[in-house]
């Protein structure tokens, strides 16, 4: 019989974690949203059903998040640079975005955001996953 101590290790699953590098800001006004989205529900103009969401202030144009603890799987993330803070991508009358925006593997969609599938990256178990992501505009 196993060891109470291993049995409480086995029955947890197994998780890493995402580092998210944002660089390219044209400026450090405003704010980077980030939204990480465990599947295509919702992804990626949906923040309230990603699992992590997060603001942070722009230094030097970039911008890094810590998720922890995610179980292992594929996941996609999508940001906006909310240049005037007002929680949503401003679009101009031909609806092309106004501020930055991006996503994991630095993907993009022919007409309009690119797939799950496409922006999905693997988290391992016990590994830091990098995702830098370069800002468009």
């Amino acid at each position: 019989m196993l060891p109470s101590s291993w049995l409480s290790l086995l029955s947890q699953p197994s998780q890493g974690n995402l580092r998210i590098e944002v660089r390219g800001a044209r400026s450090n006004k405003g704010v980077v949203l980030c939204s990480v989205f465990k599947d295509a529900k919702g992804y990626p103009d949906q923040p309230s059903l990603a699992i992590y969401k997060s603001r942070l202030p722009l230094k030097e144009g970039q911008v890094f998040f810590e998720v922890s603890a995610l179980p292992v799987g594929y996941y996609a993330v999508a940001l906006l640079h909310d240049e005037n803070e007002d929680n949503k991508m401003n679009t101009s009358a031909l609806g092309l975005p106004k501020e930055g925006y991006g996503f994991s593997n630095n993907v993009m969609g022919l007409f309009g955001p690119p797939s799950f599938s496409k922006a999905a990256v693997l988290v391992k178990e016990g590994a830091k996953t990098v995702v830098p992501i370069a800002l468009r505009y």
